[in-house]
Order: C-alpha cells, then sequence, then structure tokens
C-alpha cells in the first residue's frame, strides 16, 4: 500500500525552504526539469497536498511521481511547484530539482509525470511566479512526500 508520510528532518527541511524560497531564478532556469504541465481535471485520490486553493496548490502522488498543481488566482502569475528530489529521507545533498508549472489560467490543474529515485524523498513548495514581469509572486505552504 502507497502512503505518503510527511515528515522529514527539520534541519533539511528548513535547508531545503531556505534553497527554494532564496532563489532569484526564474523557472526557466531549471537545469533539470523546467516543464510546463499538462491540463488535467485535478490530482488523484491519494495525493497528498499543501498550498491555497485561493493562490497556488501542489500535490503529489508517490504512484506514478506525478505533481498536480492548481493556479487559483485570476491575475498574470502562474501557479509552480518547486521540488527538490533527495536519494533518502535525510539526505542534505539535491538528487535532482525543478518547477510544474501551471499557466492554463486560473480554476485549472496540470500535471507533470516524473520519475523520481524510489524510496526517497520529495520536497515541494507551492508559488507563483509572474512570467512577464520575471519575479516570484507569492509562496502559499511547502512539504515534503516519501516517493514509493
Amino acid at each position: 500500500m502507497n502512503r505518503i508520510r510527511t515528515t522529514m528532518t527539520a534541519g533539511a527541511a528548513l535547508a531545503g525552504a531556505l534553497a527554494i524560497a532564496l532563489s532569484g531564478a526564474s523557472p526557466a532556469a531549471a537545469a533539470d526539469s523546467f516543464q510546463q504541465g499538462t491540463k488535467v481535471s485535478g490530482p488523484s485520490s491519494g495525493a497528498g497536498c499543501v498550498g491555497s486553493i485561493d493562490k497556488a496548490k501542489v500535490c503529489f502522488d508517490p504512484s506514478g511521481d506525478k505533481i498536480y498543481v492548481y493556479d487559483g488566482d485570476a491575475d498574470s502569475a502562474s501557479a509552480v511547484s518547486d521540488w527538490e528530489n533527495y536519494k533518502h529521507w535525510n539526505d542534505s545533498g539535491i538528487y535532482r530539482s525543478g518547477q510544474c508549472v501551471n499557466s492554463e489560467g486560473a480554476g485549472t490543474w496540470v500535471v507533470c509525470n516524473k520519475d523520481f529515485y524510489e524510496e526517497g524523498l520529495v520536497f515541494m513548495v507551492a508559488r507563483t511566479y509572474d512570467r512577464s514581469a520575471g519575479k516570484w509572486t507569492g509562496s502559499y505552504g511547502y512539504q515534503s512526500f516519501y516517493t514509493s
């Protein structure tokens, strides 16, 4: 049975949150995986979520390594899931990182299908990015999830 666990060491969570929050790079700067998601009706029932339904919400489904991103605001910003993949829950070295972007408009979900390191950890932040202004416009929560 796939279970989403949402625990990780405080140090790794803080380090990941600071690394993502302090990043001034645009989503296109991600060397590993900048991806525009594919429009879908919503996340699967097994997905764990974090964020704000009014701004940006991100979900992770470990069966299939899928990231879902919801854009809840009719503004010029896109909803983004900044993610980092670690090989193990207590590993401080990032294995892969990137962004899953929803630029489909307010009230829509997208999915990015990834292939994460098994028995590892995915750390995600729900954010918004205004591409025309070239800046991050908000951060609405972060969470870690175990991969299966």
